[in-house]
C-alpha cells in the first residue's frame, strides 16, 4: 500500500524551479535516479547524483550543508528515490532540501525542456565553442591524406592515457587536456605542420584545437568526430598504445605569457592565499579548490571541464584553480568553465592547500559493521555459509569480482531479503571498500541477527593478496539490474558497435541546438582576437 504524501513536506513546483534556474545564486539540483533513467531524460542543469552512491559522494560534492538543494526523481512518489534522498540529506545535516513536485513527469507535463544522454551540457558547449570561435575542422579524408605525408601533420589525442590506450588512431601522440597547450608551437615557417587534435568523438577535440587557436597556434584543427568516425571508416587504429610525449614543453616564460594574455583577454580573475583563506571562512558560499598539476596529491588532473558536473554539485559555487609555476593549465581551464557559466571561477596565485578529506562516518562509529581482511574472508568462504555481495559499479563487477560474488546496486537493500538462509554471514565489497562499508552499516542495522562485515580495501585488496578473481558471472548472481549502466557505447557488444557508434555521433552533432533552446542554459563566450 502506497503511503499518502504529507502536503506539508517541502517541495517546489516546476515553474518555480525554472525561475530559480534562470536566476543567479547557488542551487544544487540533484537528479537522484540511477544512470539508466537519467540517460533517458533529465533536466539540462541537473547534476546526476544517484541514490545508490549518494552518501559517499556528498561531503565533497556538496560541502556546504545549508546550500539550497532540490531533488528530482521520476514522479516524486512517496517512498521513492527523492524522498529517500531527502531523508539521507537531513540525517547528514543538510537543512534546505526540497523535492521537485511531480518529479521529472511533473516537469515534462508543464512542457518544460529536458534532454537525453550523458554529459550533455559540456558536449553542447563544445559544439557552441566550435561555432563561436570558428574552430577549423579537419575532415577525415584530409587527415588520411596528411598522414600519408607525415611531415604535414602532428596528430595529437587529448584524452587521458587510459582512454588513449583503449583505442586510438594509429600514429597519434597523447597530451591530455590542457597539457597540449603547454607544448612548444613556435612558428616553423611556411612548411609548419598542421596540429590535428582528436578525442574519441567531438568535445575534447574541439576544446583542444580551439585552445591552441586562442593561444596563438599558427595552424590547429579539430579532427572531425575523432576515433569513432575514423574507426567506422576503416582507418588504422591502435590498442594499448603507450603515450608518446615527443612534443616538448615551451619555456616557462612563454607559458606564463600565454596564461597572462588569456586571463587578461577573458577577464579571468586571480586571487592570492589571503583571499582564499577568507573564502574558506565564508559560511555563505560553496567553495571548491582544484589543483591541476599532474602527479600532485589530490590533483583533479586534466579533465575538469568534461567532469565538472561530477565534481561540483552546486551551480554558482566558487571554484579556485591552482597551477604553479606558470598557471597556463588553470587559465585555460578557467576559460572553459567561465564559458560553461555554471560557477564563479578564479585562478590562485601560489600553491593550493592540501584538501581536507571527508569520508563521513568512520569504521569505529557505533553503528559501523565489522571490518575484515582478505585472508579472513578467504577462510570464511571455505565454510560455505558466507555470501559475498559486491556493491560497486556494475562495470567494475563485470571486469572482475570475487568468485561467486553477488551483485547489488545499493539503491535498495530489499533484494537481500531473498538470500538463502544458509548464508549467516554477509560480507560486502566494492572496488576500494568505501561503498561496502556504508552498505554493510545499513545492512547491520536492518538484520541485527546476522554477522555483517565489509572487506577492508575491497576487491582491490583481495586481488592484491593474490586470491582468485572471476571475470564472468551467471544471471543468478545479479540481485539487482545494472541500472547504473547508462548505455555507454563503450560497453556495447562488438557486433553492435558500428550501429551504436554511428547513432551516437548523429545524436551528438544535433545536441547543441537542443540544449541551447532551454532558457536556463546560458553559455558565455569571451571575445578573443585570434
Amino acid at each position: 500500500m502506497t503511503r499518502a504524501r504529507d502536503p506539508g513536506e517541502p517541495s517546489i513546483e516546476p515553474d518555480a524551479l525554472m525561475a530559480l534556474l534562470c536566476a543567479d545564486g547557488e542551487l544544487a539540483l540533484l537528479d537522484v535516479r540511477e544512470a539508466r533513467a537519467f540517460h533517458a531524460a533529465h533536466l539540462n542543469l541537473a547534476r546526476h547524483a544517484p541514490l545508490s552512491g549518494l552518501e559517499l559522494r556528498l561531503p565533497a560534492f556538496l560541502p556546504r550543508r545549508d546550500v539550497e538543494v532540490v531533488l528530482c526523481d521520476d514522479t516524486d512518489a512517496a517512498g521513492a528515490a527523492a524522498e529517500r534522498a531527502a531523508a539521507l540529506l537531513a540525517r547528514l545535516g543538510y537543512s534546505k532540501v526540497r523535492r521537485l513536485r511531480g518529479g521529472l513527469a511533473g516537469w515534462q507535463a508543464r512542457g518544460l525542456p529536458t534532454i537525453d544522454g550523458w554529459n550533455t551540457l559540456v558536449k553542447a558547449f563544445g559544439d557552441r565553442v566550435r561555432r563561436h570561435y570558428g574552430t577549423r575542422v579537419l575532415p577525415l579524408p584530409e587527415l588520411r591524406a596528411r598522414l600519408a605525408q607525415p611531415a604535414t601533420v602532428r596528430l595529437v589525442d587529448v584524452r587521458p592515457a587510459d582512454e588513449f590506450a583503449f583505442l586510438s588512431i594509429a600514429g597519434a601522440r597523447n597530451h591530455a587536456g590542457p597539457e597540449l597547450a603547454l607544448r612548444d608551437f613556435a612558428p616553423e615557417g611556411d612548411a609548419a605542420p598542421l596540429w590535428a587534435v582528436n578525442c574519441f568523438s567531438r568535445t575534447r577535440g574541439i576544446l583542444g584545437a580551439t585552445g591552441l587557436q586562442l593561444l596563438g597556434h599558427p595552424d590547429a584543427a579539430f579532427v572531425e568526430d575523432g576515433v569513432m568516425a575514423w574507426t567506422l571508416q576503416g582507418g588504422a587504429v591502435a590498442r594499448d598504445a603507450a603515450p608518446s610525449p615527443d612534443l616538448p614543453v615551451a619555456p616557462a616564460p612563454v607559458l606564463r605569457a600565454r596564461a597572462t594574455a588569456l586571463r587578461a583577454a577573458a577577464g579571468i580573475q586571480a586571487i592570492d592565499a589571503d583571499r582564499l583563506a577568507a573564502w574558506q571562512r565564508d559560511p555563505t558560499r560553496t567553495l571548491h579548490v582544484f589543483d591541476l598539476r599532474p602527479g600532485v596529491p589530490g590533483s583533479i588532473g586534466s579533465q575538469l571541464p568534461m567532469h565538472f558536473d561530477e565534481r561540483v554539485g552546486t551551480r554558482g559555487a566558487r571554484v579556485v584553480l591552482a597551477d604553479e609555476p606558470h598557471g597556463l593549465r588553470a587559465a585555460l581551464t578557467a576559460f572553459w568553465l567561465q564559458g560553461l557559466n555554471q560557477c564563479e571561477v578564479v585562478v590562485l596565485e601560489g600553491d593550493a592547500p592540501v584538501p581536507a578529506g571527508d569520508r563521513g562516518e568512520t569504521p569505529q562509529d557505533e553503528a559501523a559493521a565489522e571490518r575484515i581482511d582478505a585472508a579472513t574472508l578467504a577462510a570464511l568462504l571455505k565454510q560455505g555459509t558466507t555470501a559475498v555481495i559486491d556493491v560497486g559499479p556494475s562495470d567494475a563487477f563485470e571486469a572482475r569480482h570475487l568468485p561467486d560474488a553477488l551483485y547489488l546496486l545499493p539503491a535498495s537493500l530489499a533484494p537481500l531479503e531473498g538470500l538463502p538462509e544458509r548464508f549467516r554471514t554477509w560480507v560486502f565489497t566494492s572496488p576500494d571498500g568505501a561503498a561496502a562499508r556504508l552498505v554493510a552499516r545499513d545492512a547491520r542495522r536492518r538484520w541485527p541477527s546476522l554477522r555483517v562485515a565489509w572487506l577492508e580495501g575491497g576487491t582491490a585488496a583481495w586481488a592484491a593478496a593474490g586470491l582468485a578473481m572471476a571475470t564472468r558471472h551467471a544471471p543468478k548472481q545479479r540481485l539487482s539490474a545494472f541500472d547504473d549502466d547508462w548505455g555507454s557505447v563503450m560497453r556495447v557488444a562488438p557486433q553492435e558497435r558500428d550501429a551504436a557508434w554511428a547513432a551516437y555521433l548523429a545524436w551528438e552533432r544535433a545536441l547543441a541546438d537542443r540544449v541551447a533552446a532551454d532558457p536556463s542554459v546560458r553559455f558565455r563566450f569571451a571575445h578573443i582576437d585570434t
